[in-house]
């Protein structure tokens, strides 16, 4: 076999992947985890279940997986620009403009953010991987609302319990109501007034 060939199979694999990933993504955020089994990701992906196992070993795996790629692209959309905020109130503000536009603009992802995270919190030990990966999430969130705290901009509200509720604005059942949703946490976190 040529390099090329090699390469050819290496790509041909990722490829395989990806689509196992990305159809046990979209079962998993339709159905839970619970509500899912190998032979439904095999037929929605077009992947034997065999090959599934050859990538993943089981079906906690290949969830940790995908729920590791969500939390990622959740802090891609979250953390560059509230960083990169030189105010602290500026930056609480972007944060959660941010998780709002994640809720309604990816609503495959926050789908399953919502419908999961009991889960991947409560059952540690099977999954720990997602667990450690959420957990850091939230103590990023904390960290940015402790600042907050600490330079006197949050109303009287404990930067744990900031976090709690920013991470769960995705649990709203109607969507209609997000953008409304935003202004309200804006008013009961922070002190200032907040100009539109």
């Amino acid at each position: 076999m040529t390099n090329s060939g090699a390469l050819k199979l290496s790509s041909r694999s990722q490829e395989t992947r990806k689509k196992i990933l990305e159809a046990a993504r979209k079962l998993f955020a339709e159905k839970g985890y619970d509500g899912v089994s190998m032979e439904d990701i095999a037929q929605a992906s077009g992947v034997r279940k065999s090959l599934i196992y050859y990538y993943f070993e089981s079906k906690e795996v290949l969830f940790e997986e995908v729920w590791i790629g969500v939390i990622e692209e959740l802090e891609k959309e979250l953390f560059p620009e509230v960083e990169n905020e030189k105010s602290i109130a500026g930056a609480i503000k972007k944060l959660i403009k941010k998780y709002v536009e994640f809720t309604l603009n990816k609503s495959e992802l926050s789908r399953l953010i919502a419908r999961e995270r009991m889960n991947v919190l409560e059952n540690g030990e099977s999954l720990s991987r997602a667990k450690g990966k959420y957990v850091s999430l939230l103590n990023r969130l904390e960290k940015i609302f402790e600042r907050g705290k600490q330079e006197n901009v949050l109303n009287d509200i404990e930067p744990s319990t900031a976090t709690e509720i920013i991470s769960t604005v995705d649990s709203i059942p109607r969507k209609s109501f997000i953008k409304s949703v935003e202004e309200f946490l804006l008013k009961v976190i922070l002190k200032e007034k907040v100009e539109h």
